[in-house]
């Protein structure tokens, strides 16, 4: 069995660990028929992007800026002309769980040939006028509306394909302007940015920076996307995203990575999906989630939690139906424990010093007490589709004054239960993931 070596320097403090453990979507999904509140609670899931929510078209109900406000022509002052009621109950639901919502204003994806809802407005100033009412009734009480305090508003999702977006390039900034204009003036104190793009290699990416620079409309974050099947790439993207925002004068700005998941090929989808709901997966989210920590990103959501997002939710399977239950329960898969795992480092609060050897993904954490957690994925897709995936190997902490460990596995045979060890050393399989708890002396 080969050797590696986790080193451990609970004195070097790096800065806080991040909020990576953000999802697309919230906690109840197929119209209110299927319900993970209790397992978002238990994750602590701190954001919930809403985008594609209840697809397609929002169910003509939810979110999106045409279901709330379905005729364009009507009077965006009059809170009869909003559609609010469903979209209220869902970001409460989030809200109940402890889930902040990341309120994404636009449309969802289109992928049937006919476009309905991702083209321009007719016009762009009453489209502004309809969100700056939206953030209205979700934070500051209009049209018997509520005080969520959402404090994300995203503005479009992926204009730079034509499934998100069917005018040109310079009519979506011109639509950024005119909606991040009226928000910044009629609710200064909620931040606004975009534009999701695909990736920060977009075609859109650079001149969406000169814009917004150029034209007196700096977001307060830019938000993007990157599927990848390693976490080297997803570094790599993280990184790119980073440069280009301080290189445009926005240093200050978050940087938002809010769609990720594991993608080897595009243009033949099927062998990733297949893989989405095992135990490979969820070392791959288990690696992104330290690797992209060690970065100057600022949040992560995986995509996606919607239990009907088929391919797509790594995290939930639904339990067996009861004859007339309101809602069903839902039973966590695989990848869900990679974000439960890493809600115990972010309890925990510091980030300390780690390093690893090669395909070991670490971050270590220790809480006000000192406890040390070790949050580790060892993880290989360089092969691709897990066609040769890394031996078995005995893990071992360097750290002053080891005398046990306490760990919770994700492997092929194991779901986060918990395991003792006398000693600083464990084995893990090849693409697992543990959560550990050092005991020391």
């Amino acid at each position: 069995m080969i050797e590696k070596h986790i080193r451990i320097d609970p004195n070097r403090v790096i800065g806080p660990i991040k909020p990576m453990h953000g999802v697309g979507g919230g906690p109840v999904s197929g119209n209110f028929s299927f319900d993970a509140s209790d397992l978002f609670r238990a994750a602590g899931i701190p954001f919930g992007r809403t985008h594609d929510i209840e697809y397609p078209f929002g169910s003509g109900e939810f979110v999106d800026v045409h279901c709330v406000f379905p005729c364009f022509e009507a009077d965006a002052s009059d809170p009869k002309s909003y559609n609010f009621a469903l979209t209220d109950e869902y970001l409460r639901c989030m809200a109940d769980a402890g889930t902040e919502p990341f309120y994404r204003l636009g449309a969802s994806i289109e992928h049937q040939p006919v476009k309905r809802h991702i083209r321009p407005p007719k016009d762009f100033e009453k489209f502004a006028d309809i969100c700056s009412h939206i953030v209205a009734h979700m934070n500051e009480g209009w049209a018997d509306g509520h005080h969520f305090g959402i404090r994300y508003w995203e503005i479009w999702n992926e204009p730079d394909i034509p499934q998100c977006w069917t005018g040109t390039d310079e009519e979506i900034f011109e639509l950024y302007r005119a909606i991040w204009t009226k928000l910044k003036r009629e609710h200064p104190s909620v931040k606004v940015g975009g534009l999701a793009l695909t990736s920060p290699w977009s075609r859109m990416f650079e001149p969406f920076l000169r814009y917004t620079r150029d034209n007196g409309c700096p977001p307060d974050f830019v938000s993007w996307h990157g599927y990848c099947h390693t976490p080297a790439k997803a570094v790599e993207a993280a990184e790119k995203a980073r440069a280009l925002m301080d290189e445009y004068g926005f240093a200050e700005a978050e940087s938002i990575f809010n769609e990720w998941n594991y993608v080897v090929d595009w243009q033949n989808i099927q062998p990733s999906l297949d893989l989405h709901r095992t135990a490979f997966a969820a070392a791959f989210m288990a690696s992104v989630l330290s690797a992209v920590q060690n970065t100057r990103t600022d949040k992560l959501m995986f995509y996606d939690a919607q239990i009907l997002m088929t391919g797509w939710n790594n995290l939930f399977a639904p339990t067996p139906m009861a004859e007339h239950a309101a809602r069903r329960s839902v039973k966590p898969l695989k990848g869900y424990w990679a974000l439960r795992g890493w809600n115990e480092l972010y309890r925990a609060g510091t980030q300390i010093g780690c390093t690893a050897d090669t395909d070991l993904w670490c971050t270590a954490a220790k809480d006000a007490g000192g406890k040390t957690l070790l949050y580790a994925a060892y993880f290989n897709d360089d092969a691709g589709l897990n066609a040769c995936p890394p031996p078995k190997a005995r893990i071992v902490i360097d750290m002053p004054g080891v005398t046990g460990l306490k760990i919770r596995t994700v492997d092929d045979e194991s779901d986060f239960e918990e395991t003792e060890r006398a000693g600083n050393s464990f084995e893990m399989k090849g693409n697992s993931f543990s959560l550990i708890r050092v005991v020391t002396r």
